[in-house]
């Protein structure tokens, strides 16, 4: 595959870095670059006619290209018009998206997600357009068998958006079971957010190696957007019973488009239901701030805007940052380095249990399962046995303090 890529506006650096490697992730190569800074937008075509021109005659003397990638989103009409002048299949910056999503998604509800999402938009894009109803998936490659009547069309989509639908509210009803089953066990959420490619997963990761053992279920992690999709959830076990789930969610993007994020909706609702949120940044970026702005964006969007968080400003080992270091809610790590993961679990302690406070009890040998309780919740600091039990001293989070019966 190879595409024209169309940059319709004054578009920064990062903004064409960011189109270049949606396009990598999507699998599609880059025939030829054209760029018009579109001062009065086409109600038509978008671009002005002087630029349809030009790319018309060089698809007839390089007919490589067969899809055209605007960086713009497009109207249904400027899409359908595109298509006819170019004779090749037209995507906009949120089309490019959507495919890659589905491309890479892997769980049952994201597929359906993305799907559903994909279906919606093809409902208007169905004059004049060939539209293959046959498959459930596929990429952006596909332009389908041929032309089907209007109406048999629009029945088919809306049928299958139906038991899209249908199979989405039953994967949410096991959501719900499953989270309220976390709530019931009382163990804190903490979510990973982020920017795509800042390191969610490499996070993940960290703290998988550092807690648990080598073969632990680590996430995928590439270094591409959207590498990893779908939600990942771990149990992390740390000593004296201060245990946490981590969730790894689907990274955040510039302008996401509206689609996805009520596409990912439920997805979306773990960092709604987290106690703290680590919002993962990529501190070598050189616009780093523009990313943290667009998640804290998409963060209002979901309503998790008022979640305790903290920001956690990772690959800090390609820069001059000083790290693993603190400074209020911010963070400096790098999460390749199994300190800096230390550090890190450190600070997400504090945000979850609170500080330590060192107590005293005594625990009667008749019931001395008390002290393997104790032991698995708290540090045991001192221990001293008497003649009606033993004597012990402890550290213990004060959050988790009101779960020990003291003697």
């Amino acid at each position: 595959m190879n595409a024209i890529l169309i940059f319709c506006q004054e578009e920064t650096p990062e903004q064409k870095k960011e189109m270049r490697d949606l396009l990598d992730s999507a699998g599609i190569g880059i025939a030829r670059v054209f760029e018009q800074n579109v001062k009065a937008v086409s109600r038509s075509t978008y671009i002005g006619k002087g630029k349809c021109e030009e790319i018309e005659r060089f698809l007839q003397v390089d007919p490589s290209a067969n899809v055209v990638v605007f960086s713009s989103d497009l109207s249904v009409m400027q899409a359908r018009e595109l298509e006819r002048r170019f004779d090749r299949r037209v995507l906009d910056r949120t089309d490019l998206i959507l495919h890659i999503f589905l491309e890479q998604a892997q769980s049952a509800a994201a597929r359906l997600q993305i799907e559903s999402a994909l279906l919606r938009r093809q409902l208007n894009r169905l004059i004049g357009t060939n539209v293959h109803l046959t498959r459930q998936r596929g990429g952006v490659t596909n332009r389908g068998a041929g032309e089907k009547q209007l109406q048999l069309d629009k029945r088919l989509i809306k049928t299958r958006i139906a038991q899209i639908e249908k199979e989405l509210a039953r994967l949410q009803k096991q959501r719900d079971t499953q989270r309220a089953s976390r709530l019931r066990a009382s163990v804190p959420l903490v979510a990973l957010a982020g920017y795509t490619n800042a390191g969610k997963s490499t996070v993940m990761n960290g703290f998988l190696r550092r807690f648990h053992a080598k073969d632990a279920k680590q996430v995928l992690q590439e270094n591409r957007l959207f590498a990893t999709l779908d939600t990942s959830v771990r149990l992390i076990e740390q000593p004296y019973g201060q245990s946490f789930l981590l969730v790894d969610t689907v990274g955040f993007l510039h302008d996401l488009p509206h689609e996805l994020v009520r596409a990912f909706h439920s997805t979306l609702e773990d960092i709604q239901l987290a106690t703290c949120v680590l919002h993962v940044v990529d501190a070598s970026k050189p616009n780093y701030l523009d990313d943290i702005e667009a998640t804290e964006t998409t963060l209002e969007a979901i309503d998790a805007a008022s979640i305790d968080r903290l920001v956690v400003f990772n690959q800090c080992d390609k820069t001059e940052i000083v790290h693993p270091a603190v400074h209020a809610s911010q963070v400096y790590i790098s999460a390749l380095d199994p300190g800096d993961i230390d550090f890190l679990a450190g600070q997400v302690n504090e945000r979850l249990f609170g500080e330590w406070v060192e107590r005293e009890t005594k625990i009667p040998y008749s019931d001395f399962s008390r002290y393997d309780t104790l032991r698995q919740t708290a540090r045991i600091l001192k221990t001293e046995e008497q003649e009606d039990g033993v004597l012990v001293r402890y550290q213990i989070r004060r959050r988790l303090e009101k779960n020990i019966q003291k003697g």
